[in-house]
């Protein structure tokens, strides 16, 4: 076995079934997930956790210790992937700027141990503890305190018996949810440890890997695949649970068929932006007005209308922006790119004419979002020009392969299309 694996969230069954092929344990599976799988529910402590993103659940977070990293670059082939450079609850000292390899860091403490890595740039402290899977322990006003997966009052009460005694000499004590899988034993010896490795200031070699993955449509789209082949499952899955979450699941119970009234209702009369770029930023685009629309089996498809006001230029064109100026642009879910088709407010003249390429975009409630792939182009009077190449392999670290293949593969056909046809 390559390690055990702890999976919770909307993405649960698909991911519980890949792991599995992959050689993985599961374990500390939901009563659900051991009924779909026809598995006993196995309570060994995890070496890696899988779970949803707690500010986004189109991202998940993998954290733990163990070889993944090709195994989710292999799972996740067109998704972006983010790996911390500083290991969760590692111990760092912090530089005069309070700033760490460059990252910002709150508190400013001189020295502390690392509860958030920098997923937003900014580093978050607490004052330094020892850290296992099982528990952390630090010098304090001699209390326990238990993780929120630990809610049995007897089980509480179980680990209390261990961290009493070591809550009268002074020192704190927070179980981690692995805790309730372990023996009395296995515990003693760990707080035994942990006080050793904090009071012999032994850190080096603290710390677990943190996986940032934001989830592109078509890996959902692959997740809905496998979960179809554990249990009833639409098309669209997994991007509609992050707006229709009971919606959905009471459309797969009743064994309805087509997501399509769901995918409609996203589509509002005016559409937001949310372009994800590879390192994690979100910039949001001027929305637009909806003038075209169309949803049936293959997928859908949505033209908008976004209209400017005299402010600055217009990307990859060069040419200001004028009151009136208009942008009509289509997304269309079986596409890796966007053509934007910019307008004279004036006499409707075109003035160029901007391709992004992207994923293709998910609908969520009132917005389009896509994962930003760098490389654009575009064609003003008759000249094509290719734009940002570099940017993509300063960005492909945030990439797996197959994407970056993806992405040049795109950017090829858009070329040769427009010279085959002048305009796409």
């Amino acid at each position: 076995m390559k390690g055990r694996v702890r999976i919770r969230g909307i993405y649960a069954t698909a991911l519980t079934s890949i792991f599995s092929s992959l050689s993985y344990e599961i374990v500390q599976q939901s009563i659900e997930i051991a009924e779909r799988f026809m598995q006993e529910i196995n309570n060994s402590p995890a070496d890696i956790t899988i779970k949803d993103f707690e500010d986004d659940r189109g991202k998940i977070t993998v954290m733990g210790n163990g070889i993944i990293e090709e195994d989710l670059h292999s799972i996740f082939k067109y998704s972006f992937h983010w790996r911390s450079p500083i290991k969760l609850y590692s111990i760092i000292e912090t530089e005069e700027s309070c700033t760490y390899l460059n990252f910002k860091v709150e508190p400013c403490l001189k020295e502390g141990i690392v509860t958030k890595p920098p997923y937003d740039g900014k580093i978050i402290l607490s004052e330094t503890k020892a850290v296992s899977k099982y528990a952390m322990v630090w010098r304090g006003k001699g209390i326990t305190t238990f993780s929120e997966h630990i809610r049995d009052e007897e089980e509480r009460l179980r680990l209390l018996s261990l961290s009493s005694p070591l809550n009268r000499k002074g020192y704190n004590v927070k179980w981690r949810s692995n805790a309730k899988y372990a023996t009395l034993n296995e515990l003693k010896e760990d707080l035994e440890r942990l006080v050793m490795k904090y009071e012999n200031r032994e850190f080096k070699d603290q710390g677990e890997d943190f996986h940032l993955i934001t989830l592109s449509l078509p890996d959902k789209l692959q997740l809905d695949e496998v979960r179809k082949s554990v249990v009833d499952t639409v098309k669209y899955h997994h991007m509609l649970k992050l707006s229709y979450n009971r919606e959905i699941d009471s459309l797969e119970k009743n064994k309805e068929g087509s997501p399509g009234k769901l995918l409609e209702a996203l589509i509002s009369d005016f559409m937001k932006i949310e372009h994800i770029k590879a390192d994690g930023k979100v910039i949001y685009l001027r929305g637009g007005k909806v003038i075209e629309k169309e949803v049936n089996d293959n997928g859908y498809r949505i033209v908008l209308r976004r209209e400017f006001t005299s402010n600055g230029i217009l990307d990859g064109i060069g040419k200001r922006i004028e009151d009136g100026d208009y942008d009509i642009v289509e997304y269309n879910s079986n596409k890796w790119y966007q053509i934007h088709k910019y307008y004279s407010g004036i006499d409707n003249s075109l003035k160029g004419v901007y391709i992004n390429i992207s994923t293709p975009p998910e609908l969520l409630r009132g917005k389009i979002r896509y994962l930003d792939l760098e490389i654009d182009i575009a064609i003003k009077d008759s000249e094509t020009l290719v734009l940002d190449e570099d940017e993509l392999t300063k960005k492909s670290i945030y990439m797996p392969s197959s994407l970056v293949n993806r992405t040049k593969e795109v950017a090829n056909y858009l070329l040769n299309q427009i010279r085959q046809n002048g305009l796409i």
